[in-house]
């Protein structure tokens, strides 16, 4: 694997002008807020200062959260993968990223409200480099596993399979209104652990004991699509877009990262003989 600049390749990107977002956190159920403002070239997608790189993430349990060196007096923000995905699906390498009360905003719970405000301006003479793969990862956790072979573009692809929605598959073009999804039955149990206390029908598409969903439905299969949202948004941890095929079954975002971490390992090689 290699990490590289092609003449091919377009221009770093950063914001035209800087966003902003307030709202609930939808884990903490707090109002927090984000505020995404342009950066120079090669600055990378910084979260309160940190690099939203894998060797930042500090924990996978139910979504991407990112800690600085305790050294440092950094705190951890939650939830970032909606948001990079947002940047990822609008070209943005560079941008500087204010996030107050701990968590990203849900919004909807998709990457829609983030794509709709980006708007993406090139860094003159700074060419984007992308990470390739020169063998094919496959990695497996119980019956969740993802894969990764060398392509010439990124090309995604989710497998669900719950009791109550069957198998779903998507693949293609990443739908940014793709919401977060979840389960009634599964609340007591995520509220005892602290998690999904901001989940409501605004921000979630929860199905019930039948599988009915509280809230119409975007498309016949909204949760595997926001499947491969999440996977795009933890791509992103790569520090540069990728090229290759990967098909993600039953992954969450402990596997995902996983991934990241493989690339990155073969892109360094083997280790020298001593």
């Amino acid at each position: 694997m290699t990490t590289h600049p092609r003449s091919a390749r377009p221009l770093r990107a950063t914001l035209s002008t800087a966003i902003d977002q307030s709202g609930l956190g939808l884990h903490s159920g707090r109002p927090c807020r984000a505020r995404i403002s342009p950066a120079p070239p090669g600055h990378g997608v910084c979260f309160n200062g940190v690099p939203a790189t894998i060797d930042h993430v500090v924990d996978g349990h139910f979504a991407t959260t990112l800690q600085g060196p305790s050294a440092n007096g950094s705190r951890s923000v939650r939830m970032v993968e909606h948001l990079l995905a947002a940047l990822a699906l609008a070209g943005i390498d560079d941008a500087d990223i204010a996030v107050e009360g701990g968590e990203v905003p849900i919004l909807d719970g998709s990457a829609a409200p983030w794509l709709a405000q980006l708007g993406s301006q090139p860094h003159p003479g700074t060419e984007r480099s992308c990470v390739t793969l020169t063998a094919p990862i496959y990695l497996a956790e119980g019956d969740a596993s993802i894969s990764a072979w060398p392509a010439e573009v990124l090309d995604l692809t989710a497998e669900i399979d719950f009791p109550l929605l069957g198998l779903q598959v998507a693949s293609g073009p990443v739908r940014p209104h793709a919401r977060t999804f979840g389960f009634l039955r599964d609340a007591p149990r995520l509220h005892a652990a602290g998690l999904a206390l901001g989940a409501s029908p605004a921000n979630t598409l929860i199905y019930d004991d039948a599988g009915v969903p509280r809230s119409p439905l975007r498309f016949p299969d909204e949760p595997a699509h926001h499947k491969l949202l999440d996977l795009l948004g933890d791509l992103a941890l790569l520090g540069a877009p990728l090229q290759a095929r990967v098909h993600a079954v039953r992954a969450g975002h402990r596997l995902h990262h996983a991934l990241v971490r493989a690339i990155l390992q073969q892109a360094a090689g083997p280790a020298p003989a001593r």
